[in-house]
């Protein structure tokens, strides 16, 4: 029965270690994309200044806009999502305790009804 536990600690140990990666990947690309959509757009609008015009402004003011509402629409959602992560890991990681001593309490009877120590 140890070799069981053994395999049991060892599976629950990564599980919780690929779910911490997981949402640490998820949490840094968005950051990461976050950034690089700022510094297009800043590049775009450094590209509008030199054009003159009531058009192109009107065109860049729009875009501006438009990028900004995106970005703050994809920084709510990936918060919102990173929430439901941490609190689906918990969920997992309370399940795994709750396996765990299912294990060992089953081991133990398995132990007793054997008779053995």
């Amino acid at each position: 029965m140890y070799e069981g536990a053994e395999i049991f600690e060892s599976w629950f140990k990564l599980q919780k270690e690929f779910m911490e990666n997981w949402m640490k990947s998820q949490k840094d690309f968005m950051e990461n994309w976050t950034e690089a959509s700022k510094k297009l757009q800043e590049s775009f609008l450094n590209l509008g200044g030199a054009k003159e015009g009531f058009a192109s402004n009107e065109m860049l003011g729009a875009y501006n806009t438009w990028l900004n509402t995106m970005m703050d629409s994809s920084r709510i959602f990936t918060d919102e999502a990173i929430k439901i992560q941490e609190t689906w890991k918990t969920s997992v990681e309370k399940q795994m305790e709750m396996s765990k001593e299912m294990f060992r309490n089953f081991s133990e009877l398995s132990k007793q009804g054997t008779g053995k120590n």
